[in-house]
């Protein structure tokens, strides 16, 4: 599956980001303390990396690809410096907040973040990895941590992912402390793929840490 993703990087075939940003993070993110620690796993070279640090938070994404963190910063017109630390490659603003690290997410680790960020992350995971997935992610967040998750929900007998179809009891048996806020059809801003396998209908679900959006 790395390789997979080092492919998607390498040819440009990157249909999953979004360039304006994810119109749900903006507006279902909970206020949170200035400086909280945010984790934004498999990040890519999302625009929403730099709106969480305007909020004025500290944001780590990880990455497998080093091309995802150079054009992040590229196309954000941030100034980077990089550096080697655990086994990944840091590509660092320190003035804007902003960190990427490079490498396989199953290897990551650091002090627990104060909130998860997950848009693209677990539903580009195949199931069989997922609650490895999940036990990880947990294992570097702080008890208690914010969440806002977004999963999509599609006929997989029509088209198969990446991104995957997940399902909301599977995301309740991973996560029992989140609640649903919101669902609409983002067939529009979803890879050609789906509409060329004739769906007509893939549901954006955001879900977010009960309590969450009073913080």
């Amino acid at each position: 599956m790395l390789d997979f993703w080092h492919a998607r990087w390498q040819s440009g075939q990157t249909g999953w980001h979004e360039a304006d940003g994810n119109a749900a993070l903006r507006e279902f993110w909970p206020t949170l303390a200035p400086g909280s620690r945010v984790l934004v796993p498999l990040c890519g070279k999302s625009s929403d990396l730099a709106w969480l640090a305007g909020e004025g938070y500290q944001v780590t994404g990880v990455e497998l690809s080093d091309i995802a963190a150079r054009s992040f910063f590229d196309e954000t017109g941030l100034e980077f410096e990089t550096d080697t630390a655990g086994g990944f490659s840091w590509y660092r603003n320190r003035e804007a907040g902003i960190a990427v690290a490079c490498g396989n997410y199953f290897e990551f680790s650091d002090q627990p973040f104060d909130a998860l960020y997950d848009r693209a992350s677990l539903v580009a995971i195949p199931l069989k990895k997922r609650l490895e997935y999940i036990r990880h992610t947990q294992s570097l967040l702080k008890p208690g941590a914010a969440q806002l998750l977004v999963t999509l929900q599609y006929d997989q007998e029509k088209a198969e992912g990446p991104p995957f179809s997940v399902m909301p009891d599977e995301v309740q048996s991973y996560w029992q402390n989140l609640q649903c806020v919101s669902k609409r059809n983002d067939i529009e801003n979803s890879s050609p793929k789906f509409r060329d396998a004739g769906i007509v209908e893939i549901t954006e679900v955001v879900w977010v840490s009960a309590g969450a959006e009073n913080q």
